[in-house]
């Protein structure tokens, strides 16, 4: 049985802990577009599928770099691209597949819209960005515009829920798709899952994690949709946590409680937040020489002597001293990191 875009739309949003009859939309192949930023294997799962993207909206960064540095970007990337086939930017990345491209910077909602109404989607998904997705473009899809978010709404809504979770010391995290609407990761619930990390646990691991549970749910939450057997909750208006933001580089150290904290959750948390670790070094000179950190292990033992929070060395070990043990740290050259951290700005 056809049912118009309109009258499908209208019973998408009439849904609360409805299930959407299964005959009336049937199996379907959905056009897709995906917002994202980089190649992630979200992207890779959702072009694997057997359903059609026919976009990519690659979403420009919040600090967007300056033009000389795009250009440079752009042509390593070129360089690397001609001699490998490998494409390392999402621009290429689209070219390769021969994918529809739009790179979208903030306030572009009138370009993107006249794109996405262009490419005809059935379904926007976005996995990473960096700010609201307007309601002209969210509305467009037949099936309206989900969203792939690393908590388990309503808790830690906004762009940095991971960054506060390690904070608060929360073992227990989440995924959630839910559809998106005016408010920030406020709409419909499609789905969420539970996700278990141990203490200490390196960012790389639990995003290993999150990114599987994802891709589990948005491949089922597609599937329903193309049975029409899609099932979706309210959320509650508030949330029991303080709004995920981002930080600035200069906050980190000082959010971190070195005179409370156990040498354990300090660990922890280092673990869970690399990008900023940098911050640790800022009133050492190895940070002026160009030098970089990377957490390694910690010990309980008596730090009696020693000034919490600070940097020492004992022979050609650096560590951390913390209340009650030691957090041992590999000092090295920035550049060893030097693609790894300029290649996100860039591509």
């Amino acid at each position: 049985m056809q049912v118009e875009r309109g009258v499908k739309r209208s019973i998408r949003s009439r849904l609360c802990f409805y299930l959407v009859p299964v005959d009336i939309f049937g199996g379907i192949q959905l056009r897709i577009v995906v917002i994202t930023q980089g190649i992630t294997q979200v992207l890779q799962s959702v072009i694997e599928s057997k359903h059609k993207v026919v976009g990519i909206v690659d979403c420009a960064p919040i600090n967007e770099p300056n033009k000389f540095i795009r250009a440079a970007g752009r042509f390593l990337t070129g360089i690397h691209y001609s001699f490998t086939s490998n494409p390392l930017s999402l621009k290429l990345f689209s070219r390769k597949l021969q994918i529809p491209y739009y790179y979208l910077r903030k306030g572009d909602s009138k370009g993107l819209e006249i794109w996405v109404r262009r490419v005809e989607p059935d379904l926007i998904v976005i996995y990473s960005m960096s700010h609201l997705l307007k309601e002209n473009i969210f509305n467009i899809p037949l099936y309206g515009t989900i969203n792939i978010h690393y908590s388990y709404l309503p808790e830690y809504r906004g762009p940095n829920p991971l960054f506060w979770e390690y904070y608060d010391y929360i073992l227990d995290l989440g995924v959630t798709l839910h559809y998106v609407d005016k408010g920030e990761d406020t709409g419909d619930i499609i789905c969420q899952e539970r996700v278990i990390i141990s203490s200490g646990e390196k960012l790389e691991e639990t995003g290993q994690k999150l990114v599987s549970t994802g891709i589990k749910l948005l491949s089922e939450a597609m599937e329903a949709l193309e049975n029409g057997s899609v099932g979706i909750k309210q959320q509650p208006v508030d949330t029991p946590t303080p709004r995920a933001r981002k930080i600035k580089p200069e906050e980190y150290n000082k959010l971190i409680k070195w005179e409370d904290w156990g040498v354990e959750r300090v660990f922890h948390f280092l673990n869970g937040t690399p990008k900023y670790h940098s911050a640790l070094l800022k009133k050492n000179s190895l940070c002026r020489l160009g030098f970089s950190i990377r957490v390694l292990d910690y010990e309980n033992c008596n730090t009696f002597g020693y000034k919490v929070g600070n940097l020492y060395k004992d022979k050609s070990i650096y560590f951390f001293a913390c209340k009650d043990g030691k957090i041992y740290v590999e000092i090295k050259p920035f550049l060893d990191n030097l693609f790894a951290r300029i290649y996100p700005l860039i591509s």
